[in-house]
């Protein structure tokens, strides 16, 4: 799929701002951090990059979940016509295993001709 390298881009500019983020502020300094806290559109900036970020991600996410729900349906309703497909022909194959035992059955039920029926028959075309 042609998302998925934009995708694992996106995750990894998500993992390495966070990674920034926390050695940056493992390593802030009184006067850094004074500086910052005075700036409210620095940190402002920063959050709403990160948010960004996070929904790119996200958005990605479910954008491939539907994707897959989607796919999921589609084979669905194919294993379904299969299966109807397979129950209407074990159906006619039950229905034409009857008619043979029905048709068996009736060639035995029949009695056989001896020869006194075929020479009676003979006598009554003459």
């Amino acid at each position: 799929m042609l998302m998925k390298p934009i995708r694992l881009f996106f995750f990894i500019l998500l993992l390495f701002y966070h990674a920034t983020l926390v050695a940056f502020a493992l390593s802030l300094s009184d006067s850094v951090a004074n500086n910052l806290v005075d700036s409210a559109t620095a940190i402002t900036t920063i959050t709403l990059i990160g948010l960004g970020l996070f929904l790119v991600v996200f958005g990605f996410a479910l954008f491939d979940r539907r994707y897959y729900q989607n796919k999921l349906a589609k084979l669905e309703v194919e294993k379904n016509e299969i299966k109807a497909q397979v129950y209407d022909m074990k159906r006619r194959e039950d229905e034409i295993d009857q008619e043979i035992k029905s048709f068996e059955s009736s060639i035995q039920s029949a009695p056989p001709e001896t020869e006194e029926d075929e020479n009676n028959d003979q006598q009554k075309l003459l």
